[in-house]
């Protein structure tokens, strides 16, 4: 146990040494107050006036994961929030919004949780996925994670059905799709795998 505690401190104290730059920058006020709605504008301004890049910036995701791990949710949803600002990449943004929902939940800030899971349903209703398959799989993912919220929140019951009727096609197709991989030689392992292609 020991070793272990020795590990994840060390881990630590390297992505706190990864993201400093960043969090340093994150921290001052004022210099915040020079970021613009424009990602490449500050990302640009960043390199310039800062030398924070896109390591510094790939370190704070790194950084923020490892909060949430730890059990440290506020941390990690502030981090991800100033990241998914900051990030290029459309996937990675969409994993950090996915890791922000999440500690959301857990913190039980139900409205701001709420918020996040419509930003997820706009991206996942306007995102051309690799495969029609991999959208309702995250329509499912979204439907789930919903529950956590809905059941909780203040309007979550009528929220909830308009939620569950404006997918109950996917939720049919992810079913159709299941009966026509299914056959009497299909394990259900490769049924998993056929969903999560």
């Amino acid at each position: 146990m020991v070793d272990r505690r020795v590990e994840v401190v060390a881990r630590l104290k390297a992505l706190e040494d990864a993201a400093a730059p960043l969090v340093t920058f994150l921290q001052n006020a004022n210099a915040v107050q020079e970021l613009r709605a424009d990602k490449q504008y500050n990302l640009q301004m960043l390199n310039d006036h800062y030398q924070i890049g896109p390591d510094q910036i790939e370190a704070l995701y790194q950084y923020a994961k490892f909060q949430f791990e730890c059990g440290n949710y506020s941390g990690a949803a502030d981090y991800l929030y100033q990241y998914r600002a900051l990030c290029s990449n459309s996937e990675r943004s969409l994993s950090a919004l996915w890791g922000k929902l999440a500690a959301e939940i857990l913190m039980q800030n139900w409205d701001i949780a709420l918020e996040e899971l419509n930003r997820l349903k706009e991206i996942i209703d306007s995102k051309s996925f690799s495969s029609p398959l991999n959208q309702v799989q995250s329509r499912i993912w979204l439907m789930h994670w919903s529950l956590f919220i809905f059941f909780n929140h203040d309007n979550g019951r009528t929220q909830i059905i308009d939620l569950f009727n404006q997918d109950k096609e996917e939720v049919d197709e992810l079913c159709r799709t299941l009966e026509e991989k299914e056959d009497s030689s299909c394990t259900a392992s490769d049924q998993f795998s056929c969903i999560t292609i």
